[in-house]
């Protein structure tokens, strides 16, 4: 049996592409999800809620298991990994597109590497590029994992074998927050479907320019230029389309001269507002955001919001 060490793990959630970034653009909110790991010596991993309540998910889908093994297997000479017992605190939504699978992916990786540094010390710890490099791969793009872990505003892509290269940047206080996330479900997997097989030369020189445009918006500060940056034609109309209710949501945004963005596949968008207007235009946003989705009869959650700049959060005690 290993000596013990309990194990916290606070992980943000994640909006990912923002707009043009398809894969590659992701910012950290202040919104967590919570792990709390410790070794047990029953040769089994166990799993539970801190409320008390069942694990919403089915043990073949323990991301946070999965990219544990992951990392053993990439990292450590495939060793057996020791068994733990995992108490979760979850304020991600399931499926929301606020970037719950990543943060168990983050945790899972993350506790590995400090079981590592423990434990195996005698087997080198990776670089940090390679470890962000085989983090992303276990999702397949960096979008969301990179800003999950290092916060903030992140544009990160894989600029060789088995290393990923990564810009960040605080994203402007002048810009309000908002998360709006309907109570539905949308798999990413199955969002990708919908996507065309092809683009338009125009299609990607169009979103290239966006892209150039969220570099100038942090030099300037210009909401204009968030507006502009926002925008995207490879994978949001083709969602936002798919998705009940987003286009009157959408609409409104647009008359009030706000800003907005799909969150990852959605359904949660991200609202932009520019900061010197939230006294004069957030309690209406907020009337009218609830009449349209009680006329739907639909729940939803609409939170205030900040970028989170710390990214994961690692105690060992």
């Amino acid at each position: 049996m290993l000596p013990n060490k309990q194990v916290s793990i606070r992980v943000p959630g994640t909006a990912a592409n923002l707009g043009p970034g398809f894969d590659i653009l992701g910012m950290a909110l202040n919104i967590y999800n919570h792990f709390e790991f410790k070794l047990n010596d029953l040769s089994e991993f166990r799993i539970s809620m801190k409320n008390g309540q069942s694990v919403p998910f089915d043990t073949k889908d323990d991301l946070t298991l999965h990219s544990y093994k992951q990392y053993f297997q990439i990292f450590l000479n495939n060793l057996n990994p020791p068994t733990y017992d995992c108490s979760l605190n979850l304020e991600l939504p399931m499926k929301g597109g606020l970037g719950s699978s990543a943060s168990a992916v983050v945790a899972g990786f993350c506790f590995a590497r400090e079981i590592h540094k423990l434990y195996f010390k005698d087997i080198p710890i990776p670089s940090e590029g390679r470890f962000l490099y085989e983090l992303a791969m276990q999702e397949g793009h960096p979008d969301n994992t990179s800003p999950a872990y290092l916060g903030g505003y992140v544009l990160s892509y894989f600029d060789r074998k088995d290393h990923l290269s990564y810009y960040q940047k605080r994203f402007p206080q002048s810009t309000a927050i908002y998360i709006f996330t309907p109570q539905l479900e949308v798999s990413t997997h199955e969002s990708r479907k919908i996507l065309p097989k092809s683009y338009s030369t125009e299609d990607v020189i169009f979103n290239m320019t966006r892209i150039a445009t969220w570099i100038q918006y942090f030099d300037t500060r210009r909401f204009s230029d968030l507006k502009l940056a926002l925008q995207d034609k490879i994978h949001t109309p083709y969602r936002i389309n798919s998705i009940q209710h987003l286009n009157e949501i959408i609409q409104l945004v647009e008359k009030k001269q706000m800003a907005y963005c799909l969150s990852g596949s959605g359904p949660t968008i991200l609202i932009f507002m520019e900061r010197k207007k939230v006294s004069q235009l957030e309690k209406a946003l907020f009337l009218e955001i609830d009449g349209i989705m009680k006329s739907f009869n639909t729940n939803y959650a609409l939170r205030r919001a900040k970028s989170d700049n710390k990214g994961v959060i690692i105690k060992v005690r």
